[in-house]
Protein backbone atom coordinates (compact mmCIF):
# COMPACT_ATOMS: atom_id res chain seq x y z
CA UNK A 1 0.00 0.00 0.00
CA UNK A 2 1.22 3.71 -0.06
CA UNK A 3 1.56 3.74 3.67
CA UNK A 4 5.21 1.10 3.66
CA UNK A 5 8.33 2.50 2.50
CA UNK A 6 8.95 1.46 -1.19
CA UNK A 7 10.98 -1.59 -1.91
CA UNK A 8 14.41 0.55 -2.53
CA UNK A 9 14.21 2.58 0.54
CA UNK A 10 13.58 -0.38 2.63
CA UNK A 11 16.63 -2.13 1.25
CA UNK A 12 18.43 0.72 2.21
CA UNK A 13 17.66 0.07 5.82
CA UNK A 14 18.46 -3.06 5.75
CA UNK A 15 21.89 -2.42 4.10
CA UNK A 16 22.82 0.02 7.36
CA UNK A 17 23.75 -3.68 8.91
CA UNK A 18 26.66 -3.70 6.09
CA UNK A 19 27.97 -0.38 6.69
CA UNK A 20 31.05 0.78 7.45
CA UNK A 21 29.57 4.04 9.49
CA UNK A 22 26.31 4.92 9.74
CA UNK A 23 25.03 9.15 10.67
CA UNK A 24 22.47 9.26 12.94
CA UNK A 25 20.74 12.92 12.84
CA UNK A 26 17.80 13.19 14.95
CA UNK A 27 16.85 16.67 13.71
CA UNK A 28 13.57 17.39 12.22
CA UNK A 29 11.83 14.01 11.83
CA UNK A 30 13.22 13.31 15.23
CA UNK A 31 12.06 16.42 16.53
CA UNK A 32 15.23 17.54 18.11
CA UNK A 33 17.44 20.92 17.82
CA UNK A 34 19.75 21.22 15.20
CA UNK A 35 23.79 19.65 16.32
CA UNK A 36 22.25 16.52 18.20
CA UNK A 37 23.72 14.05 16.01
CA UNK A 38 26.54 11.26 15.90
CA UNK A 39 28.85 9.16 13.46
CA UNK A 40 28.62 5.21 14.26
CA UNK A 41 31.78 3.05 12.98
CA UNK A 42 31.62 -0.61 13.10
CA UNK A 43 35.54 -0.55 13.66
CA UNK A 44 36.42 1.79 16.68
CA UNK A 45 39.98 2.63 16.17
CA UNK A 46 38.83 4.27 13.50
CA UNK A 47 38.93 6.64 16.12
CA UNK A 48 42.81 7.82 15.75
CA UNK A 49 42.04 9.69 12.54
CA UNK A 50 39.66 11.95 14.31
CA UNK A 51 42.36 11.89 17.39
CA UNK A 52 43.21 15.66 18.54
CA UNK A 53 44.69 17.21 21.52
CA UNK A 54 45.14 20.43 23.17
CA UNK A 55 47.14 21.90 26.82
CA UNK A 56 44.55 21.45 29.12
CA UNK A 57 43.04 17.74 28.20
CA UNK A 58 44.53 14.65 29.81
CA UNK A 59 43.29 10.96 29.98
CA UNK A 60 44.14 8.76 32.65
CA UNK A 61 43.61 5.82 29.95
CA UNK A 62 45.56 4.81 27.38
CA UNK A 63 42.30 3.74 25.13
CA UNK A 64 40.58 6.17 22.77
CA UNK A 65 38.90 8.63 24.66
CA UNK A 66 35.72 9.96 23.46
CA UNK A 67 36.66 13.57 24.46
CA UNK A 68 39.64 13.30 21.99
CA UNK A 69 38.21 12.14 18.87
CA UNK A 70 34.83 13.55 18.99
CA UNK A 71 33.68 15.39 16.19
CA UNK A 72 33.18 18.79 17.80
CA UNK A 73 34.43 18.09 21.46
CA UNK A 74 32.81 18.75 24.25
CA UNK A 75 28.97 18.35 23.69
CA UNK A 76 26.04 19.97 26.18
CA UNK A 77 24.34 17.20 27.49
CA UNK A 78 21.14 18.60 27.41
CA UNK A 79 20.89 17.56 23.79
CA UNK A 80 21.46 13.81 24.57
CA UNK A 81 18.65 14.29 27.50
CA UNK A 82 16.22 15.75 25.07
CA UNK A 83 16.64 13.02 22.36
CA UNK A 84 16.32 10.49 25.45
CA UNK A 85 13.06 11.99 27.22
CA UNK A 86 11.72 12.46 23.59
CA UNK A 87 12.24 8.74 22.79
CA UNK A 88 10.38 7.54 26.02
CA UNK A 89 7.11 9.62 24.80
CA UNK A 90 7.66 8.79 21.08
CA UNK A 91 9.29 4.94 21.21
CA UNK A 92 11.04 3.95 18.10
CA UNK A 93 8.11 1.35 16.86
CA UNK A 94 6.23 0.63 13.63
CA UNK A 95 2.84 1.36 15.17
CA UNK A 96 3.70 3.64 18.01
CA UNK A 97 5.26 6.92 18.42
CA UNK A 98 7.42 7.82 15.44
CA UNK A 99 6.41 5.15 13.50
CA UNK A 100 2.54 6.12 12.83
CA UNK A 101 3.81 9.88 12.15
CA UNK A 102 6.58 8.89 9.63
CA UNK A 103 4.28 6.83 7.73
CA UNK A 104 1.67 9.74 7.45
CA UNK A 105 4.69 11.53 6.21
CA UNK A 106 5.82 8.91 3.33
CA UNK A 107 2.19 8.88 2.45
CA UNK A 108 1.51 12.83 2.36
CA UNK A 109 5.03 12.61 -0.15
CA UNK A 110 3.54 9.90 -2.20
CA UNK A 111 0.37 11.81 -2.68
CA UNK A 112 1.88 14.70 -3.05
CA UNK A 113 4.01 13.61 -6.19
CA UNK A 114 0.79 11.85 -7.81
CA UNK A 115 -1.19 14.67 -7.83
CA UNK A 116 2.12 16.52 -9.47
CA UNK A 117 2.37 13.36 -11.78
CA UNK A 118 -1.07 13.88 -12.70
CA UNK A 119 -1.39 18.32 -13.12
CA UNK A 120 -0.73 19.66 -15.92
CA UNK A 121 1.09 22.42 -14.83
CA UNK A 122 4.06 20.49 -13.40
CA UNK A 123 6.50 18.29 -14.14
CA UNK A 124 7.86 15.40 -11.61
CA UNK A 125 11.52 15.30 -10.89
CA UNK A 126 11.45 11.75 -9.63
CA UNK A 127 9.38 9.72 -6.94
CA UNK A 128 9.86 10.10 -3.35
CA UNK A 129 12.23 7.93 -1.53
CA UNK A 130 10.19 9.38 2.11
CA UNK A 131 8.56 12.96 2.04
CA UNK A 132 10.68 15.55 -0.35
CA UNK A 133 9.27 16.05 -3.36
CA UNK A 134 10.85 18.06 -6.14
CA UNK A 135 9.43 19.73 -9.41
CA UNK A 136 8.75 22.30 -11.17
CA UNK A 137 6.39 23.99 -13.64
CA UNK A 138 5.83 22.61 -17.08
CA UNK A 139 8.23 24.60 -19.53
CA UNK A 140 10.43 23.94 -22.38
CA UNK A 141 13.87 25.44 -21.86
CA UNK A 142 15.77 25.02 -18.45
CA UNK A 143 15.97 28.82 -18.48
CA UNK A 144 12.64 28.67 -18.39
CA UNK A 145 11.82 26.27 -15.79
CA UNK A 146 14.25 28.50 -13.58
CA UNK A 147 12.63 31.68 -14.14
CA UNK A 148 8.86 30.15 -13.51
CA UNK A 149 9.85 27.82 -10.39
CA UNK A 150 11.57 30.82 -8.57
CA UNK A 151 8.71 33.40 -9.86
CA UNK A 152 6.39 30.54 -8.13
CA UNK A 153 7.78 30.08 -5.50
CA UNK A 154 7.52 33.85 -4.48
CA UNK A 155 4.16 34.08 -5.73
CA UNK A 156 2.98 31.24 -2.97
CA UNK A 157 4.38 32.58 -0.61
CA UNK A 158 2.75 35.99 -0.84
CA UNK A 159 -0.99 34.66 -1.86
CA UNK A 160 -4.00 35.47 0.25
CA UNK A 161 -4.15 31.68 0.85
CA UNK A 162 -0.03 31.17 0.40
CA UNK A 163 1.23 27.79 -0.26
CA UNK A 164 5.08 27.53 1.41
CA UNK A 165 7.55 25.80 -0.85
CA UNK A 166 11.61 26.11 -1.24
CA UNK A 167 13.62 26.53 -3.91
CA UNK A 168 16.65 23.52 -5.00
CA UNK A 169 18.97 24.44 -7.69
CA UNK A 170 20.01 21.47 -9.58
CA UNK A 171 22.59 20.88 -12.48
CA UNK A 172 21.64 20.59 -15.90
CA UNK A 173 22.63 16.67 -16.64
CA UNK A 174 20.77 14.77 -14.31
CA UNK A 175 17.49 17.71 -15.29
CA UNK A 176 18.56 16.35 -18.78
CA UNK A 177 17.66 12.73 -17.68
CA UNK A 178 14.64 12.78 -16.24
CA UNK A 179 13.56 15.25 -18.62
CA UNK A 180 14.87 14.92 -22.23
CA UNK A 181 12.22 17.39 -23.32
CA UNK A 182 13.03 19.79 -21.89
CA UNK A 183 15.87 22.15 -23.64
CA UNK A 184 19.43 22.21 -22.26
CA UNK A 185 19.91 26.21 -22.43
CA UNK A 186 21.44 26.48 -18.74
CA UNK A 187 23.77 24.82 -16.74
CA UNK A 188 21.63 24.69 -13.72
CA UNK A 189 18.01 25.26 -12.95
CA UNK A 190 16.22 26.25 -9.70
CA UNK A 191 13.20 23.67 -9.08
CA UNK A 192 10.65 23.31 -6.32
CA UNK A 193 10.92 21.36 -3.12
CA UNK A 194 8.10 20.60 -0.88
CA UNK A 195 8.87 19.03 2.32
CA UNK A 196 5.78 16.70 3.55
CA UNK A 197 6.79 16.16 6.77
CA UNK A 198 4.07 16.76 9.04
CA UNK A 199 0.93 14.23 9.57
CA UNK A 200 -1.72 16.42 8.60
CA UNK A 201 -0.20 17.12 5.09
CA UNK A 202 -1.50 13.78 4.07
CA UNK A 203 -4.95 14.87 3.98
CA UNK A 204 -4.09 17.86 1.76
CA UNK A 205 -1.67 17.14 -0.51
CA UNK A 206 -3.85 17.00 -3.24
CA UNK A 207 -5.35 20.32 -2.38
CA UNK A 208 -1.74 21.79 -1.90
CA UNK A 209 -0.97 20.72 -5.78
CA UNK A 210 -4.23 21.82 -6.71
CA UNK A 211 -3.31 25.55 -5.04
CA UNK A 212 -0.10 25.79 -6.35
CA UNK A 213 -1.40 24.62 -9.73
CA UNK A 214 -3.82 27.13 -9.98
CA UNK A 215 -1.32 30.14 -9.03
CA UNK A 216 0.84 28.81 -11.75
CA UNK A 217 -1.89 28.61 -14.06
CA UNK A 218 -2.97 32.24 -12.84
CA UNK A 219 0.27 33.92 -13.84
CA UNK A 220 0.26 32.39 -17.67
CA UNK A 221 -2.73 33.79 -18.52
Amino acid sequence: GDDTLAPEVAAAFRAIAEADSVVVDPHKHGLQPYGCGCVLFRDPSVGRFYRHDSPYTYFTSDALHLGEISLECSRPGAAAAALWTTLRCLPLDAHDGFGPVVRAAVTAGRRFASAVEGSDAFRLFAPPELDIVAYAPRAATLAETDRRSAALFERAMFAADPVFTSLYRMDAEPLAARWPEVAADADAARVLRSVLMKPEHAAHADALVARLAELEKSASL
